[in-house]
């Protein structure tokens, strides 16, 4: 049989189009020029073809399907094991007889997994076992629709987990294709995704797709920045929360603090014009997140919302609420209002308000609710 009566049957089977195999084919061809380069056009053309069909071939047998469009939120990076390690072995050590006894740790002193079920309900079969070194998870959200199929784009969040979630390089606002166990519900108004040893986010250019602003819009929506203390009020129990703000940027502190996180305050535009006076939002930018515009750009932010208590003139907490900041987990500047990045320019002190010197970044070592990854 031709290659080209592959790729149609291959393109059938996997609801990926010929010109998609023809790429992937292509790199392996020069790949096999380049490891074996004693073999000749058609020797190299025959290995390249066996390799693409036994990559296939491993994505049939798996449950996982093709999808494609944007990430527009990468969350941080959890080691959910490290806070139970270290609690298990600070229990030993003041009680090792309690620690033994409630089994939360072996009688030599190894953490054990306390957890008899998931939060599904289903039964841990690691329950009573050590814990691994590590266990790395992460969320992602985004909005994407099944490869070669008519349905309407839908947001999705899924954990990815293990060496994966680690990765701090994820495509964040890119046009992407992955593969994905899709979990969703019949009927249902968003994709539930499972992450799987397949699920590789490549960047594809070509992807024919609406503008992101239209995805976020229409599919997970903007809250204004003046609603954004009440969304907090109402998610805040949600660990998984994830909230869009559209708004132009007044200032950026490109010089990370010692959480490793840079500042950029925001305003709504519109209000800023009737009162200077108004009060803006402060966004704390991970190292992950590029920032290649200037202030006075417009840009779409995603995040996690967190508020904080202030502070007496003695350092002692109050119980006086602080203004609602956001985590970034996406930045998208809007490319008509975008204003290019000339060069690095720190705001003086003048520019930062005390209140927002103080980080109200929480907390990485809580075993989040609802984030974590059955075995």
């Amino acid at each position: 049989m031709e290659k080209e009566e592959y790729f149609k049957e291959w393109s059938e089977k996997l609801s990926l189009s010929v010109e998609e195999i023809d790429v992937e084919f292509n790199k392996l061809l020069e790949d096999e020029k380049n490891i074996h380069a004693n073999l000749n056009e058609e020797q190299h053309q025959q290995r390249a073809l066996k390799r693409l069909a036994l990559v296939y071939k491993k994505q049939l047998r798996s449950p996982a399907v093709h999808f494609e469009g944007i990430v527009i939120g990468l969350g941080d990076c959890i080691d959910t094991t490290a806070r139970q390690k270290r609690e298990a072995v600070e229990l030993y050590r003041a009680d090792p007889q309690t620690a033994i006894n409630e089994r939360i740790t072996s009688e030599s002193g190894v953490p054990l997994d306390t957890r008899k079920e998931w939060s599904t309900g289903r039964a841990n079969p690691r329950y009573g076992k050590p814990l691994p070194e590590n266990n790395f998870l992460r969320n992602i959200w985004g909005i994407v629709t099944k490869t070669q199929s008519n349905e309407q784009p839908k947001f999705f969040q899924m954990v990815i987990s293990g060496e994966a979630a680690t990765d701090e390089t994820l495509p964040i606002f890119k046009p992407v294709k992955f593969m994905a166990i899709d979990k969703s519900l019949e009927g249902s108004e968003e994709y539930k995704l499972n992450f799987s040893t397949l699920t590789k986010f490549v960047v594809e250019e070509g992807l024919q797709l609406p503008q992101f602003r239209e995805l976020i819009e229409n599919y997970i929506g903007i809250t204004k920045l003046s609603e954004l203390e009440n969304y907090h009020d109402a998610m805040k129990d949600d660990y998984n929360r994830l909230v869009v703000v559209e708004a132009d940027v007044s200032a950026l502190n490109l010089e990370p603090n010692s959480f490793g996180s840079r500042i950029m305050f925001v305003e709504d535009g519109d209000a800023a014009l009737e009162d200077l006076e108004t009060t803006g939002l402060t966004c704390w930018l991970p190292e992950r997140i590029n920032v290649d515009f200037a202030e006075g750009s417009k840009v779409l932010v995603t995040g996690r919302t967190a508020q904080g208590k202030k502070r007496d003139d003695d350092g002692n907490l109050t119980e006086e609420l602080r203004d609602v900041t956001l985590n970034v987990y996406g930045l998208y500047p809007i490319p008509e209002y975008k204003i290019d990045l000339q060069e690095l320019t720190l705001p003086t002190e003048e520019d930062l308000d005390d209140e927002t010197s103080q980080t109200t970044e929480e907390s990485l070592e809580e075993i989040p609710e609802g984030l974590e990854t059955e075995e």
